[in-house]
C-alpha cells in the first residue's frame, strides 16, 4: 500500500530499480509519469558527459564574473584627478567605473590661490588660502551602459572660467 491506501502494482518481470539492472526501466506502468525514466542515463549520465561539461563552462563563467567583482573590476573605487590654474586648484575623486542601479559619491575639492568672488559651483566667496570641499550624490541609470563616457567639471569666478578637469566613466550593466 502507499501512502494514499492504494494497492501497489507488482513489477514487471526484469524491471528493477536496484543496483543490478540499471540499464532497465524504473517502472513499466505506460500511465506511469516516470515510466520513460532509465536508471543508466538519467542517475549515472551514460551519454550525456558533454552536458556536464557545458554545466561547467557556465558555472564558471558566473565564478569568473563573482571573482573579478571581488577583485573590484566592476567597484567603486574612487580615483583623483586633478587641474589647477593660477586662481585655484581643482581636485576630484569619484569612481571611475560604476555598476547600474547604484548611487556612488563624487568629492570636488577647490584650493583657492587668489579670491574668487563668485564660484559656479557654490557661492560664498573663496579667500585666497580658503579651500571648499563639495560632496555630490548620483546614482548610475541601470538602462544606461556607457564605456569611456566623458565626466566634465569646471569652475568658473562669475562668467571667467578658472579651471577645467575632464574624467572618464564606464557604467557597467
Amino acid at each position: 500500500m502507499d501512502t494514499y491506501g492504494r494497492a501497489i502494482p507488482a513489477a514487471a518481470p526484469g524491471v528493477t530499480g536496484g543496483v543490478r539492472g540499471n540499464s532497465d526501466v524504473v517502472n513499466a506502468r505506460d500511465d506511469e509519469p516516470l515510466a520513460e525514466l532509465r536508471l543508466n542515463r538519467h542517475r549515472d549520465l551514460e551519454g550525456r558527459h558533454h552536458e556536464q561539461w557545458g554545466r561547467r563552462i557556465v558555472t564558471g563563467v558566473f565564478v569568473v564574473f563573482v571573482l573579478l567583482a571581488a577583485a573590484d573590476v566592476f567597484g567603486q573605487r574612487p580615483s583623483s584627478a586633478a587641474a589647477s590654474g593660477p586662481a585655484a586648484q581643482l581636485v576630484v575623486s569619484t569612481p571611475s567605473t560604476v555598476r547600474g542601479g547604484l548611487i556612488f559619491q563624487t568629492r570636488v575639492e577647490i584650493a583657492a590661490r587668489r579670491r574668487i568672488a563668485h564660484p559656479t559651483l557654490v557661492y560664498p566667496a573663496l579667500e585666497a588660502g580658503d579651500r571648499m570641499t563639495v560632496w555630490l550624490e548620483w546614482s548610475a541609470n541601470p538602462t544606461n551602459v556607457a564605456w569611456n563616457r566623458p565626466q566634465q567639471i569646471a569652475l568658473d569666478d562669475g562668467g571667467s572660467p578658472l579651471v577645467a578637469l575632464t574624467r572618464h566613466v564606464t557604467v557597467f550593466p
